[in-house]
């Protein structure tokens, strides 16, 4: 349960949009040509710290609105976000909701070149509009939209691909709320959340796009007020959650790749050498790319152990995979269950 004296969700902005985007990468992606379209005040970083009912802990995060005005992102939901930047809306996002015009656009995009035939990501979507503006004009609109080759030797010209999971349906105010496509909706009204000000807000939905390796691929992530300029919106990208992969293995370029043990025990750790006091943040996933857990935690210098056969002793028998981020290396490991 969370209470009034814990932190809350902290944002800072930042102009350094390359070192946004790296953050942004965990594996088997490499990326370049990155571009920032908005108001200076709509872009930046998030850490939530578990303080919130988020279930990312950090990452990037777009708005319509600012990163440093009141109310904060990170204060309660009775509070009211609603800035106008003054800024164009985006064309792309207009072809999403015809008739009507953007406001306040926020756009991030860049070029990415993916090593295996399967690019994913993680994000949330929230909004100011929920729940009394579902179902009307006052749409607030957000897409990913990606180019390049297919795998069927076609091409993809900006498609979105910001959908509900397993349909062609973009995300969207109108698409899921507490009436329609209510599982993947979360109502922070009803919840109180005394630490993140949106209204409501999507629950962690992973993008999946077939791709073919090492093709370059152009992606553009942009948010913004439909129909006027008020009331905000915003995207949460979970930092690292960029990957690439092939489907019965990963991928990488890290010569320390292996399998670590085999099989897998309940009482198995993966221990790590740790020469560089700083965070460390592992994410463990399966085949398919679902993240299973994460872990998050400064450490100094030395050993680590990660119990990762307690981790993985109720899962079914098989191949999954550890990202392994820290202060000066990263790594993927293969855990054989």
């Amino acid at each position: 349960m969370i209470t009034a004296g814990q932190a809350q969700i902290v944002t800072n902005l930042s102009s350094d949009f390359n070192a946004l985007v790296d953050s942004f990468v965990m594996t088997g992606v490499s990326v370049s040509n990155v571009q920032y379209t908005g108001d200076s005040s709509s872009i930046g970083s998030f850490s939530d710290d578990n303080t919130s009912n988020l279930d990312i802990d950090h990452g990037i995060i777009l708005t319509t609105g600012t990163l440093t005005g009141s109310p904060a992102i990170g204060s309660p939901v009775s509070n009211f976000a609603s800035t106008i930047n003054s800024q164009p809306g985006d064309s792309l996002l207009d072809l999403l909701i015809p008739g009507y015009l953007t406001y306040d656009a926020s756009v991030l995009e860049f070029d990415l070149v993916p090593v295996g035939s399967v690019l994913q990501f993680e994000f949330v979507f929230a909004s100011e509009e929920y729940p009394e503006w579902v179902g009307s004009s006052f749409n607030d609109v957000f897409g990913f939209f990606i180019s390049g080759p297919d795998t069927a030797g076609n091409y993809y010209n900006n498609m979105n691909v910001a959908l509900i999971p397993g349909t062609i349906t973009p995300v969207s105010i109108n698409n899921v709320n507490s009436a329609l496509n209510a599982g993947y909706f979360i109502d922070n009204e009803l919840l109180g959340d005394s630490n993140f000000v949106f209204d409501g807000y999507t629950t962690t939905i992973t993008v999946t796009v077939q791709v073919v390796p090492m093709s370059s691929y152009h992606l553009k992530m942009a948010i913004a007020d439909a129909g006027d300029g008020f009331y905000d919106s915003g995207i949460l990208l979970e930092c690292p959650s960029l990957r690439s992969y092939m489907p019965t293995d990963i991928e990488t370029a890290n010569e320390n790749t292996n399998v670590y043990p085999n099989p897998m025990r309940p009482n198995s750790v993966l221990t790590l050498n740790v020469l560089q006091a700083g965070p460390v943040r592992i994410c463990i996933f399966d085949a398919t790319g679902s993240v299973i857990s994460t872990f998050n935690e400064n450490v100094d210098t030395g050993t680590m152990q990660v119990p990762v056969g307690h981790l993985l002793n109720k899962l079914p028998s098989g191949v999954y995979y550890a990202s392994i981020l820290m202060a000066d290396q990263q790594s993927v490991i293969k855990l054989v269950r």
